[in-house]
């Protein structure tokens, strides 16, 4: 059975993007198109499936929009752009109803407000699963745009937030708890929070050198801005960030404490790397936006990614992230 990952390749290498209106094609978060005067269009598709991306138990309708709409927008935050439009393809399993149609409509109208996009277009359909898939459109100035590829050996790795949380919050709520009494991890699983404005902020700043959006787990979407680019990593165990709720909760459901910041995947912060000398850049945009960035390790040659516990010692990683389908 062919994976994901094989399966993302072989589609790369059947669409090469070598015409010039392409500025990224196939294989970065968004791809940019010249289609303006300093201005490179960015376009994404997400979507969220029934009992792969979401089970209908556990979120609203409203809600479901929202957090289709907050995944999609996130990848042209993470090339440091600034989404405009999205389009809609909504396909629906036959146990809906109108009521049911109404609250997701309104759901993607209070999304347009909180993320400042713009509801164009999409299609509707019969499916056997509920499913959304959201396309969104943006734009970037050529010179701000941020890319997966860029990370050199020496520079700093950081991530924005903390991980875990989103999995955990899963695990949660496959468990009967809810999120009254859950809100932090219940929350960051139902309703996450794209990092628009500091995608943002790092690319006037020009100091990323790299970014992505951990949608997938740490440790995957790490080596996609190193291993798949030519470099490696080395990150300290010790240094992940991890919420007060998770490190109180994890126990009872991981045998391994940071299992889920590392290979948890659906937490949508954002993972950069950026040169030694711009730490003061980084602590100045993290104190202005009121969000936490922390230093996790630095990118070397390798490639490979390597997790280093207090000890010095390597650790292995039973779970890198998530991987839709195959091995």
């Amino acid at each position: 059975m062919i994976n994901e990952l094989s399966a993302l390749r072989l589609i790369e290498e059947q669409f090469p993007s070598a015409i010039g209106c392409v500025e990224v094609g196939i294989g970065d978060d968004s791809a940019a198109l010249r289609v303006s005067p300093g201005r490179l269009l960015l376009a994404t598709t997400d979507c969220q499936v029934e009992d792969v991306h979401f089970q209908k138990a556990y979120i609203t309708p409203e809600g479901l929009a929202r957090r289709s709409v907050a995944v999609s927008v996130s990848d042209v935050g993470a090339m440091g752009g600034v989404p405009k439009f999205i389009l809609a393809s909504l396909g629906f399993s036959g146990e809906e109803d109108e009521a049911f149609l109404m609250k997701l409509v309104e759901g993607f109208r209070l999304s347009e407000k909180e993320f400042g996009v713009k509801l164009v277009g999409g299609n509707l359909s019969s499916s056997e699963k509920l499913f959304l898939d959201v396309t969104t459109l943006g734009e970037v100035e050529p010179e701000n745009l941020v890319r997966r590829s860029g990370a050199s050996p020496g520079d700093v790795i950081y991530v924005s937030g903390t991980l875990g949380d989103s999995a955990l919050g899963l695990k949660l709520l496959e468990d009967g708890r809810t999120s009254d009494e859950y809100p932090c991890l219940i929350g960051r699983h139902l309703n996450p929070e794209p990092r628009l404005a500091l995608g943002r902020r790092l690319a006037l700043s020009g100091a990323a050198t790299s970014m992505i959006d951990v949608s997938d787990g740490l440790t995957l979407d790490l080596e996609r801005i190193t291993v798949e680019q030519g470099v490696g990593a080395r990150i300290d165990l010790d240094r992940i960030p991890v919420s007060d709720e998770y490190k109180e909760r994890v126990a009872g459901y991981a045998d391994e404490f940071f299992a889920y910041a590392l290979g948890g995947g659906e937490d949508y912060e954002l993972l950069f790397t950026s040169s030694p000398g711009r730490r003061d850049d980084v602590r100045e945009i993290s104190a202005a936006l009121d969000i936490l960035i922390t230093e996790i390790g630095e990118v070397v040659s390798g490639p490979a990614v390597s997790v280093i516990d207090r000890d010095g010692r390597e650790v292995s990683v039973s779970r890198k992230g998530f991987v839709h389908f195959g091995a």
